[in-house]
């Protein structure tokens, strides 16, 4: 009965004692006025384990902040406290949540109740990325900094490391945990560089050891034995799943469509309760694809019948063609799209997983990034597709970014990440260096370079203040000079084709153009918001969007996402799992 109350059933109210203890009932869940629930990456649902609340991310009217929907109530109410929050999950009895807040300086991992408490802080200078989960063991669950999984008292204390990154493996990442009922395993999404080639893994947290289960992108686990495996498409598919051994028991299949997801990272909007209850955001699926974006705001499809995966992009010199990363059968390759006549061909062969482009200042070649022979490096190929893609540079550096001085002088890469500290910004003098050699001496991470059309100031993101950042340096001697450009976090530089304004974004989705006078000396002014917009992707460590030549607008991807006004809810959903599972191979 109370779970019943307050929803539109079959476009009726649904009367006393209609919903029975094994029948799948759908609904749609409203919020109440003005409430929404973001879209942007790190902002997933959380359901508690007896299914009587869901916790999401809104709005407050100056940012964002933690909302709680009780089932049995008609709108969600928010929880003091938690401004600037992400990624909520519940406790194991539902009494409590964590979550992340950026607010005031670096990442902190916090635990607030339900009732409303003033939250605590459970861990400092965490990673913005990866995700929670609460064991069963008085355990918080977490990604690192180093890319592998930890675990922290939930009351506060040392920090532990359970599983760390294999270099030599395929997974750069543990991320998004579910700790599964017994608090000896956790469901990680193995994150192999973009949505679409990731895999869901097992993780042991007695001994770290890794088990690769099958293909996916996020995943849930369901009572009494189920592994629900989003996947970079939005489907839901769903095996049996042994959570004693930690094995599937038959081959996934698919059993819903059209969840909502981010394109970037490969997070799903639902989840699932223990008790059965199935919570989602639909997907905006018309929105999906390419986008021209006006300084405004105004989002129009570059191609209505180009859709998929698109994790960053480039435009060429002439603004005539794009250099595109797409996801297909589980890796990514770089394409070339004719803009005039809406060709698409594909650019990179012969590597793994090719991605983040950059066009030659004359716009003849494309470099990229792509693993061959188990390293990743760049590479370059004729836009036109002739010949064969060539090593971009000399030597035997991973390499994670690369990009080209106006002049053909230099070369600017960044070495591939494994943990906080390794993304390092270098630099190759064509013709002359032999190897590349470090362009800013600092132990922070420094990332997403990006060069002024004179060749004169890098652009660049650090997170030498604890959080990212964007500051510019005179090119190429950067040590005379450094300037804090961004306030309140900042990522995926840019500057406009004429040199007049560096534009930058934010994690939630804020639009800044800087004005900049041109010149010797780097002289800005204040950062303008232009438009906020979460569903449009990002590339946190690189950039997922580019500016056409005159500057009247943007060339970026939206995920297929965007807020939700309101929630699909199946209840009883393992009813229909049960009876899937029958007939499963």
């Amino acid at each position: 009965l109370a779970l019943a109350a307050g929803f539109a059933i079959g476009g009726r109210r649904a009367a006393p004692g209609s919903v029975g203890p094994d029948q799948v009932v759908r609904a749609s869940l409203t919020l109440g006025d003005s409430v929404v629930v973001r879209s942007i990456a790190t902002m997933r649902l959380a359901i508690d384990p007896a299914g009587r609340r869901i916790a999401f991310v809104g709005p407050d009217g100056n940012g964002d902040q933690l909302w709680v929907r009780e089932l049995d109530q008609p709108v969600a109410h928010p929880l003091p406290d938690t401004k600037g929050a992400f990624a909520p999950f519940f406790s194991a009895d539902g009494q409590s949540i964590g979550f992340y807040t950026s607010v005031g300086g670096p990442t902190k991992l916090m635990v607030t109740t339900i009732a409303g408490g003033v939250p605590r802080q459970v861990a400092d200078s965490v990673p913005d990325y990866g995700g929670g989960s609460w064991g069963d063991d008085g355990n918080i669950y977490f990604t690192t900094s180093a890319r592998g999984l930890a675990r922290v008292p939930a009351a506060g204390g040392a920090v532990v490391t359970i599983s760390r990154i294999d270099s030599t493996g395929l997974a750069k990442e543990h991320d998004f945990p579910d700790v599964l009922p017994g608090s000896r395993h956790a469901l990680v999404m193995l994150w192999r560089g973009s949505a679409g080639s990731n895999h869901i893994g097992l993780v042991d947290l007695t001994n770290g050891e890794v088990t690769d289960l099958t293909e996916g992108t996020y995943a849930r686990y369901a009572a009494p034995g189920f592994l629900v495996i989003g996947m970079a498409d939005g489907q839901l598919r769903v095996a049996r799943f042994d959570a004693r051994k930690g094995r599937l028991t038959s081959t996934p299949v698919p059993v819903l469509q059209g969840v909502q997801r981010e394109t970037t990272n490969g997070t799903i909007q639902f989840t699932v309760s223990a008790t059965g209850t199935l919570v989602y955001a639909a997907d905006a699926g018309d929105k999906d694809g390419l986008r021209w974006v006006s300084r405004t705001g105004v989002e129009t499809p570059v191609d209505s019948t180009l859709k998929g995966i698109f994790p960053n992009l480039a435009l060429s010199p002439d603004g005539r063609q794009i250099a595109v990363t797409q996801g297909i059968g589980g890796e990514t390759q770089v394409w070339i799209m004719q803009l005039n006549t809406g060709t698409f061909s594909r650019l990179s062969f012969d590597v793994v997983n090719a991605d983040r482009p950059a066009w030659t200042p004359d716009g003849s070649r494309v470099a990229f990034l792509a693993t061959r022979d188990g390293r990743r490096s760049a590479w370059t190929r004729r836009a036109d597709g002739i010949g064969t893609a060539q090593p971009a540079v000399p030597g035997n550096t991973r390499l994670d970014e690369i990009l080209f001085d106006p002049s053909g002088r230099y070369t600017v890469l960044r070495t591939e990440g494994t943990a906080d500290g390794t993304r390092h910004l270098l630099v190759v003098e064509n013709g002359k260096d032999t190897v590349p050699r470090t362009l800013i001496e600092s132990p922070y991470d420094h990332f997403a370079p990006t060069l002024s059309p004179d060749g004169r100031w890098l652009a660049y993101v650090s997170q030498e203040s604890g959080s990212p950042e964007v500051y510019v340096r005179p090119f190429p001697n950067v040590g005379d000079a450094r300037y804090a450009v961004s306030a309140g976090g900042g990522q995926e530089p840019l500057w406009r084709r004429d040199g007049k304004e560096l534009f930058y974004r934010t994690a939630r989705g804020d639009m800044f153009a800087v004005p900049v006078t041109p010149g010797t000396a780097f002289v800005h002014g204040i950062p303008q918001l232009l438009f906020t917009n979460g569903s449009l992707s990002p590339d946190s460590y690189h950039r997922a969007y580019d500016v056409s030549p005159d500057g009247t607008r943007f060339l970026m991807i939206n995920s297929g996402g965007g807020d939700a006004l309101s929630l699909q809810v199946i209840f009883n959903w393992r009813t229909e799992l049960e009876r899937l599972g029958e007939a499963a191979p």
